[in-house]
C-alpha cells in the first residue's frame, strides 16, 4: 500500500464511524526540506495518523497545533523556517536549511474531503488531475471553504463559480498544470487583496504490465504495489496466473504471447516488463511492445540475448527506431548487484522509477544542483 492509499482508508474509515481528523499539506516550500508541496499527513482525535510531510521531524508538533483546528474547524496556515536560529527554539533541529508550509484543515464536509475524494477518483479512474487550493488571502491565513477547483481529464471542473475571479484563475492554472504536468504557485490579485496559491498537478498512477507469471515476477508485482502502481500481469497459462500467486496484482489476464496485441491494452506512457522465460514468446511480445505506445519496454535476460531477439526482428524486417531502441531496456533494471528474485525486482522497479521521471539514476552524491526540480 503507498502513501495515499493509507491516507484514503484513514480517511474513509473516519467518514464510516463518524470521527475527526485533520489533513496537513504541504503547499509550498523553499530551499532545502524533506518533503516537497503535495505531501499530506492525515491525523484523527484518536490518535491514528497516515502519511508523512517530512522525516518524523514535524510531525509531533503539527499533531498538537491540529488539536485547535480540529476544535475550532477553521483551517491554520502553519510556517516552519529551518534556515532561522529561532529553528533550534522551537526544539525542531529540522538541519533542513528550507521552508516549509503547511496548511491544516479538518476533515468532515470540508474542502478537504473533497481533495481526498478527487484524488482517489483520478487513481481509480486513471486519469490526471489538477487542484487550485488557495492557502493564504492578503498575507494572512484566510477561509479556502467553496473556493477550490479541481479539473481533470475527462472530467468536468468541480470547485468555486465560474463568475468568481479566483476560481477562474485557479481554473486556467489548472488546466495549465494539466498540459504541462507539473505543479507550480500561483498570485491572484483581487479587489480585496491577493491570494496565494498551490496549483498541484496529480498525476495518473504508474501502470505496469507484467509478461509472464512466473515465482521470480511475484516479488516485481508486489513491490510495484508498494508503489502505488496499477500492476497487470499476462500469461498464457492458467495454473500460473492466479489469485493465490498474485493477490495484489490489479489484473490477471489470460493471454498467450502471439495474441496479446488484442487480448491487452498498453496505454500510452505504460512500463512493461517481459520475463516469460521462453525466448519466442519474448520475441513475439518485443515485437507488439516496441509498437505500442509503451514508455519502458524491460527483457529480463542477459545482453545477448536482446541481441538475439533484436537480430531474429531484423529478420522479420523489423527495424526499431532510435525512440524505440531507448525505450528498450535489457539488462533490464538498473546495476545494484542483483541476485535474487527480489533484488532483480528492486532493481527493475528503481529503473522503471528513474526512467519515467527522466532521471539517471545514479548516487544522489553525484548529482549537481537540489535533488528536487
Amino acid at each position: 500500500m503507498n502513501e495515499f492509499s493509507s491516507i484514503y482508508d484513514l480517511y474513509a474509515s473516519l467518514r464510516r464511524t463518524g470521527g475527526r481528523g485533520v489533513l496537513a499539506t504541504v503547499v509550498r516550500t523553499s530551499g532545502s526540506t524533506y518533503r516537497r508541496a503535495g505531501a499530506r499527513m492525515l491525523v484523527t482525535s484518536d490518535g491514528r495518523s497516515a502519511g508523512l510531510i517530512s522525516g518524523g521531524c514535524l510531525e509531533n508538533d503539527l499533531r498538537e497545533r491540529s488539536a485547535d483546528v480540529m476544535e475550532s474547524g477553521k483551517p491554520r496556515l502553519v510556517t516552519y523556517d529551518s534556515t532561522s536560529p529561532d529553528d533550534l527554539l522551537w526544539g525542531l533541529g529540522l538541519g533542513c536549511t528550507g521552508t516549509a508550509h503547511v496548511l491544516l484543515e479538518r476533515v468532515s464536509g470540508t474542502e478537504a474531503c473533497r481533495t481526498l475524494e478527487f484524488i482517489e477518483e483520478c487513481r481509480r479512474l486513471h486519469s490526471a488531475g489538477a487542484i487550485g487550493l488557495p492557502y493564504d488571502f492578503a498575507g494572512a491565513t484566510g477561509d479556502t471553504s467553496g473556493s477550490r477547483v479541481f479539473v481533470s481529464e475527462g472530467i468536468s471542473l468541480k470547485g468555486g463559480g465560474t463568475d468568481d475571479a479566483l476560481a477562474r484563475a485557479l481554473a486556467r492554472a489548472c488546466t495549465g498544470a494539466l498540459s504541462a504536468q507539473k505543479s507550480s504557485q500561483l498570485t491572484v490579485n483581487l479587489p480585496e487583496g491577493k491570494a496565494e496559491a498551490f496549483i498541484e498537478y496529480i498525476p495518473p498512477p504508474v501502470s505496469l504490465f507484467v509478461f509472464g507469471a512466473g515465482p521470480d515476477a511475484a516479488p516485481l508485482v508486489r513491490m510495484a504495489k508498494e508503489m502505488g502502481w496499477h500492476v497487470t500481469v499476462v500469461d498464457g497459462r492458467a495454473s500460473y496466473l492466479t489469485r493465490e500467486s498474485f493477490p495484489s496484482a490489479d489484473e490477471l489476464v489470460l493471454s498467450h504471447p502471439g495474441e496479446s496485441r488484442d487480448a491487452v491494452a498498453v496505454p500510452r506512457g505504460a512500463a512493461t516488463v517481459i520475463m516469460t522465460h521462453n525466448f519466442d514468446n519474448d520475441v513475439a511480445l518485443a515485437r507488439t511492445l516496441i509498437a505500442s505506445a509503451a514508455s519502458y519496454i524491460g527483457l529480463l535476460g542477459p545482453r545477448a540475448k536482446a541481441d538475439l531477439l533484436m537480430g531474429r526482428l531484423a529478420e522479420e524486417g523489423i527495424i526499431p527506431t532510435e525512440d524505440e531502441i531507448a525505450r528498450f531496456h535489457s539488462p533490464v533494471g538498473l546495476d545494484v548487484g542483483a541476485e535474487t528474485p527480489e533484488e532483480i525486482a528492486l532493481a527493475i522497479v528503481a529503473e522503471i522509477q528513474a526512467t519515467l521521471h527522466d532521471r539517471p539514476g545514479t548516487p544522489l552524491r553525484h548529482r549537481e544542483g537540489p535533488i528536487h526540480r
